[in-house]
C-alpha cells in the first residue's frame, strides 16, 4: 500500500511540473530568437556530397552543371554580342544548351558605352550563361582615358570572365605607339580587375602588328575559316572567332560565334 502511494505521488508531481518545464522551454527558444528546426543546421560535408552527386548526376546526361561563377565547363561554343544584335531573347539562347558563354560589348575608346550592355549582361547571367564584357580599344586615344572609360562601366563583381581587350585597328599611329600604349592599357586593366585581360584580334592583324607581344596573355583570334587561325609566332590561343555571321536561335540576324580550342577550358578565362 505505502509503494502505491509512493508511485501515486511519483505521478502527480510529473504531472504538475511538466507545464513548467514547457514554459522553461518556450522561454528559451524566444529568448534566442531561434526554434528547435533554425536551429538543425546541415553542416558543410553533405551539402559538398550533395552538390558533387548531382554534378555527377549532370554529366551522366550530358548537361552541363553551373559551378560557383557560373563557368559552364561542358559546352565548347559562345558568341559575342553588341548593339547591333538588337534585343536578345537570352532565355531563349539558355534553354538551348548550346552556348556556354557570352562576351559583351561594354564600351569603346574614350566616352562610347553600349547601349544594350547592361540588359545584355543581366540577361545572360539570368540565363544561366557565363559572361565576360569587352572594350573596344581606339589605338589613337589616350590610353588612361579608355581605361577610365571601361572601369567605371565593367564592374568585377559582375563578371563571371575576364575582360576581353578588342585591338583591331592601329587608328593610324605607328607600331611602335600601338604596343607601348596597348601594354600600359592592359597592365591598368591586369591591376584594376587582379587578372590579366583576354586580348582579340584578326589572324591577319595579329600576324602583322602584334606578333612577339603580349606573350602571357590568353588570346581569341578571329578567322573565318574551315580551319583553326595559324600564327606566323605559333603562339598558342584559348579560342577561335570562326564567324561572323553566325545564326542561334534568340537573335536576329548575324552573330559573331567562337569556340574554345582543345584542350583549354572556360575554367582558364574565368575570374
Amino acid at each position: 500500500m505505502t509503494l502505491y502511494r509512493s508511485f501515486l505521488v511519483f505521478i502527480l508531481l510529473v504531472c504538475f511540473s511538466f507545464p513548467t518545464l514547457q514554459a522553461r522551454e518556450k522561454k528559451t527558444r524566444h529568448s534566442t530568437g531561434y526554434t528547435p528546426t533554425e536551429m538543425l543546421e546541415p553542416d558543410a560535408t553533405p551539402v559538398k556530397a550533395r552538390h558533387e552527386r548531382l554534378i555527377a548526376k549532370a554529366e551522366e546526361i550530358h548537361i552541363a552543371p553551373l559551378h560557383h561563377g557560373h563557368v559552364n565547363t561542358k559546352v565548347l561554343e559562345g558568341i559575342d554580342v553588341s548593339h547591333y544584335q538588337g534585343k536578345i531573347d537570352w532565355n531563349t539562347i539558355g534553354r538551348n544548351g548550346k552556348v556556354a558563354y557570352a562576351y559583351i560589348k561594354a564600351t569603346e575608346g574614350a566616352s562610347l558605352v553600349d547601349d544594350c550592355y547592361e540588359r545584355n549582361l543581366h540577361g545572360a547571367r539570368r540565363a544561366g550563361i557565363s559572361v565576360g564584357a569587352y572594350h573596344f580599344y581606339r589605338p589613337n586615344i589616350d590610353w588612361q582615358t579608355q581605361f577610365e572609360n571601361m572601369i567605371s562601366t565593367v564592374r568585377l563583381e559582375e563578371q563571371d570572365l575576364i575582360p576581353l581587350v578588342d585591338i583591331e585597328t592601329t587608328g593610324g599611329v605607328s607600331n611602335e605607339k600601338l604596343i607601348r600604349d596597348l601594354q600600359h592599357f592592359v597592365n591598368a586593366v591586369t591591376r584594376h580587375y587582379g587578372k590579366r585581360p583576354l586580348l582579340y584580334t584578326y589572324q591577319n592583324f595579329y600576324n602583322k602588328h602584334l606578333i612577339g607581344h603580349f606573350k602571357e596573355y590568353h588570346w581569341m583570334i578571329a578567322c573565318y575559316r574551315d580551319t583553326p587561325p595559324q600564327l606566323d609566332d605559333n603562339r598558342d590561343h584559348t579560342l577561335w572567332q570562326y564567324t561572323q555571321t553566325g545564326s542561334i536561335e534568340g537573335i536576329q540576324g548575324n552573330v559573331d560565334r567562337s569556340c574554345l580550342i582543345a584542350p583549354h577550358t572556360l575554367s582558364e578565362i574565368a575570374f
